[in-house]
């Protein structure tokens, strides 16, 4: 029986010391994969090398560009449409490809979604059912002893962390017998041991969302982290967000279509983003139910201040009336 030690670490992908990171084409560069991209250039690979169709991969040797010996591209679709089936998918068919390499002990891979409209938690649900999947399956390299999933953001960090030690979210993922799984306090991972049982599944795609309109902001983060999203997975939804900043071109089709499939959107109101009123009116007009915030002493703009608004003082504050809300609501 095979054991694999799973770590979440706060780290730049770049100076991760595997044998291999897992990165995604999505028809175009973005966020990490464009950092090693960029750094590969600076000792002579050329970035055409890593540009693959969706179902295709490219294996480049790293030269010393980032720590990991190789860097493994996979071509996927473009980011509106690499959702939770696709990430699952994209993390059981780069363990596929290396399965062939006996050098491999330590696979690096980093978080997808968060930025262009995913939940993060859902996401590395994703990849860790495609994990597990493959893993009982049999089709992982033969000497894989570690998978480090990476991310810069601290907080981003946590949130995975406490992930890995909540019951309610291993049982979404329906894991069967054959598989056994447990806690390493020492380095906050999770040791997985399994053998070929059955096929898992796993129900992110399913799961209702919460869309939620508010400024992509380091000022944001905390109320995004601990007022919003908390509440929001407590109460049984996937949370949304989309960062303008990370798609090239035009993404309203994206936004209305988040918008357009949401359960509820949450707007926040503070700060009086011009972007997040033009989601609250897209959300008005297609009668999806809002929940709109707005930190005490904040002045509303005339068009949302005959609505019912929560008033917060503080994101504890927050986090308790926005659970509240959505309780009633549900």
């Amino acid at each position: 029986m095979q054991s694999i030690d799973l770590v979440i670490e706060n780290n730049d992908i770049r100076d991760v010391d595997s044998d291999v990171v897992i990165l995604k084409y999505a028809q175009d560069f973005y966020g990490a994969d464009e950092a090693v991209i960029n750094s590969l250039n600076s000792v002579g690979i050329n970035e055409k090398e890593a540009i693959c169709p969706p179902g295709s991969h490219r294996i480049l040797n790293t030269l010393g560009g980032i720590k990991a010996k190789k860097a493994l591209f996979l071509g996927v679709p473009e980011l509106l449409y690499f959702n939770y089936t696709e990430i699952r998918n994209f993390t059981q068919r780069a363990l596929y490809i290396l399965k062939e390499y006996n050098d491999i002990q330590h696979i690096a891979l980093t978080i997808h979604g968060p930025g262009y409209g995913l939940d993060e938690v859902e996401s590395f649900l994703s990849i860790l059912n495609g994990i597990l999947h493959s893993i009982l399956l049999n089709v992982i390299p033969p000497r894989l002893r570690k998978i480090s999933i990476v991310d810069r953001d601290s907080r981003r960090v946590i949130n995975l962390r406490n992930a890995l030690s909540d019951v309610d979210v291993f049982n979404s993922l329906r894991i069967p017998e054959g598989i056994r799984y447990f806690l390493d306090t020492t380095t906050q991972g999770l040791i997985i041991e399994g053998n070929y049982i059955d096929k898992m599944t796993g129900g992110s795609e399913q799961k209702p969302h919460i869309f939620v309109a508010i400024p992509f902001s380091n000022d944001f983060d905390d109320i995004f982290y601990y007022g919003i999203q908390k509440p929001v997975r407590e109460s049984g939804y996937r949370c949304e967000r989309i960062d303008q900043n990370i798609f090239t071109g035009d993404i309203l089709d994206k936004i209305k279509q988040r918008i357009s499939t949401a359960r509820f959107v949450i707007g926040e109101l503070t700060g009086a983003n011009p972007n997040v009123y033009l989601e609250i009116g897209f959300a008005w007009g297609k009668n999806i139910p809002t929940i709109l915030l707005k930190k005490k002493g904040d002045e509303l703009k005339f068009d949302v201040r005959g609505q019912r608004c929560l008033i917060y003082e503080n994101i504890q504050d927050l986090e308790q009336k926005l659970l509240r809300e959505l309780e009633g609501l549900i």
